[in-house]
């Protein structure tokens, strides 16, 4: 169906908006609707947009653009005399499509943020921990690598409470071995296990040869591989601050470290060394 308006009768009745309560703001601008018109039996660009927008609570502008234009010509400019009387249009009957838009939002629709998904912390067994190695721990001998057959050696292991860092399960993770127990090899078959490293005798200040909870007394003169075991209790933090106990034990082994053990002579003498240094043992 062609439906024929004129200019004045389409702009006072297509664009007529709904009214709006008081005190309401819209959020959105609307383009309410636009027609494109041309003129009848015409083959040239002469057009005519008829649109209308509403931009407050309750009013509607509209604009009216008369685009006429024959193709090659050049659009008249505006009169520059105050004097000169405005042109009058005789009414032009147009056919017009509407062009109807629907309203936009002036305010972008935020996008909202995917929660990040909750890691689970994997179950650790002693057995996962296979990769991760705690310090070599250091075997110190008191007096320094040898002994006296009968008499006490001391020997204290050099080890603390430590973290090695790396990856589990595709987690990154901190391991710490704490020390738990420790086992001590003297190398003459005899064996004890303490839960202490031992202490020097300097730092207890003992005087030499005084029996520890680590030292031990040769019985024969030779030489003999002493080690120590260091058996660490692991624990485990995946970067959230919290230390998961692993059940069981890790050990670390020092290298052996010789001891040699001399026998110790005595002798009745008249003279001291000083008094008689070509004496006995002097």
């Amino acid at each position: 169906m062609r439906v024929i308006f004129l200019v004045a009768l389409t702009l006072s009745s297509l664009l007529t908006a709904p009214a709006v309560q008081p005190g309401h703001q819209p959020a959105r601008s609307c383009l309410i609707v636009q027609k494109k018109c041309q003129a009848p039996n015409s083959t040239s660009d002469q057009s005519l947009v008829i649109s209308g927008t509403q931009t407050t609570p309750g009013h509607t502008t509209s604009t009216h653009h008369d685009n006429t234009s024959e193709r090659g010509s050049t659009r008249n400019t505006p009169q520059q005399h105050a004097e000169a009387p405005p042109a009058v249009r005789t009414p032009v009957a147009y056919e017009c499509v509407s062009l109807a838009e629907p309203c936009t939002s002036t305010s972008p629709i935020p996008t909202p943020t995917p929660t990040p998904a909750r890691r689970t912390i994997p179950a650790v067994t002693i057995d996962d921990l296979a990769s991760f190695r705690p310090d070599t721990p250091q075997l110190n001998t008191e007096p320094d690598h040898i002994g006296v057959a009968g008499l006490p050696v001391n020997l204290v292991v050099d080890t603390t409470t430590h973290t090695v860092q790396g990856t589990l399960f595709d987690f990154a993770v901190a391991v710490r071995f704490s020390p738990h127990h420790f086992t001590f090899d003297y190398g003459d078959g005899s064996t004890t296990t303490t839960d202490t490293g031992g202490r020097s005798w300097t730092s207890t200040g003992d005087p030499q040869f005084t029996p520890t909870p680590t030292s031990h007394a040769y019985s024969d003169r030779g030489e003999y591989p002493a080690s120590v075991t260091v058996f660490y209790s692991p624990e485990v933090n995946f970067g959230d601050g919290i230390w998961r106990p692993v059940a069981g034990y890790i050990a670390a082994a020092s290298s052996a470290q010789s001891i040699r053990i001399y026998e110790a002579h005595t002798a009745l003498v008249a003279h001291t060394c000083d008094e008689d240094p070509t004496g006995p043992g002097c």
